[in-house]
């Protein structure tokens, strides 16, 4: 416990220089960096459109495989900003499905070569757990810290419903039983909500504890990363009631609780976003996002340096569209409140859940993941 107050103290002072740094319009060396590795993808999920990006018959996505990326191309931008990345504080590769790419060991090697203090994972829909299991065991050989993200949507045939593949479920736990086998620690399960599964966070919540993984639960989103920016809102008010019943149980949960609260109309979002000035995201062809729901460009990693593309006026026009943005996107929301954690303190204040909240935020801290 003490660590954790020693590193709150830490966050919070750090956060006062960021918060005046921006508000001066002063660059800051990037602490995240989401990397969609691939759009290439084997699920068929019921909330996403991915799979469909590389489909021959589209003629709404104009890039392919072969547009992506390459090795070198990830290379060449690692070496060449390595002093602009020295804060770097994790890389998550996400897709698609990164492990379809073969040379996603290699990437990652090249993370740890060129960036060898910066954490790494990968997120992963577990369909190709032989797959999996050999490239993760060829990670840990020189990367033993590497986290994986396992999805999970639901128990046995509701999972296989929303992923659209048969025996989806059982090749997810498949794939958590290898990664535990190799002495991975701290794996994550995140449960995707639609309306096939929204009634189902509790059981799946259970499951995911009974696998000693972390757990987390999220709206399914609608934006082009997902394929799908022009579909409506897909719960309706009812399956959203039902939702905020079922976080009831997740009190000590910060980006849990906080869904239930503006699900039900409680509070809205006060949490500064520090999106595409803290974090970024990488598209697989290179092109730098301020976050996964927004389209708009910084500019291209084979382009230019990383740094020329987020310091200039262009990229502060960008950053004034997010002034006062109210998603609650998990990935987005978790990094914000690392470089922001006033928020987080606030809603530890109120909370009439202190210890429980004091109990899991600990056990983040001993797993080195605050």
């Amino acid at each position: 416990m003490i660590k954790l107050f020693i590193l709150a103290k830490r966050r919070l002072v750090s956060s006062l220089g960021y918060k005046l740094k921006r508000s001066l319009r002063k660059p800051v060396k990037p602490l995240f960096i989401n990397f969609i590795a691939t759009f290439m993808c084997n699920s068929r999920c019921i909330m996403c459109d991915i799979w469909r990006k590389y489909d021959k018959g589209s003629d709404r996505f104009k890039k392919g495989v072969t547009d992506e990326l390459t090795l070198s191309d990830i290379s060449a931008f690692l070496k060449r900003d390595k002093d602009f990345l020295s804060d770097l504080k994790s890389i998550g590769f996400t897709g698609g499905e990164a492990f379809l790419r073969k040379d996603i060991v290699e990437i990652i090697r090249a993370v740890r070569s060129e960036l060898p203090w910066v954490d790494a994972g990968v997120q992963t829909n577990g369909l190709l757990p032989d797959l999996i299991k050999e490239r993760m065991r060829d990670i840990l050989k020189f990367y033993p810290n590497f986290k994986i993200a396992v999805s999970l949507d639901g128990i046995g045939d509701t999972h296989n419903e929303v992923r659209g593949v048969k025996d989806a479920y059982d090749k997810a736990l498949t794939t958590i039983r290898y990664a535990k086998e190799l002495g991975i620690g701290g794996i994550t399960c995140g449960m995707t909500l639609t309306p096939v599964n929204f009634n189902k966070i509790r059981e799946v919540a259970k499951q995911v504890e009974a696998l000693g993984c972390e757990f987390s639960c999220f709206l399914a989103e609608n934006c082009e990363y997902f394929g799908n920016p022009d579909e409506k809102k897909q719960f309706t008010d009812e399956q959203l009631r039902v939702i905020a019943g079922q976080l009831k149980d997740f009190e000590y949960h910060y980006f849990m609780d906080n869904l239930r609260r503006q699900i039900t109309g409680e509070s809205n979002r006060a949490l500064p976003c520090y999106s595409g000035y803290t974090s970024y995201v990488i598209d697989p062809y290179g092109d730098v996002h301020p976050c996964i729901l927004r389209n708009e460009v910084f500019g291209n990693i084979k382009d230019m340096a990383f740094r020329d593309m987020v310091i200039g006026r262009q990229a502060w026009e960008l950053r004034n569209k997010l002034n006062g943005c109210k998603c609650w996107c998990e990935c987005e929301v978790s990094s914000s409140a690392i470089v922001a954690p006033w928020d987080v303190a606030r809603w530890i204040l109120k909370s009439r859940n202190k210890m429980a909240i004091l109990k899991s935020l600990n056990k983040k801290t001993l797993l080195g993941r605050l």
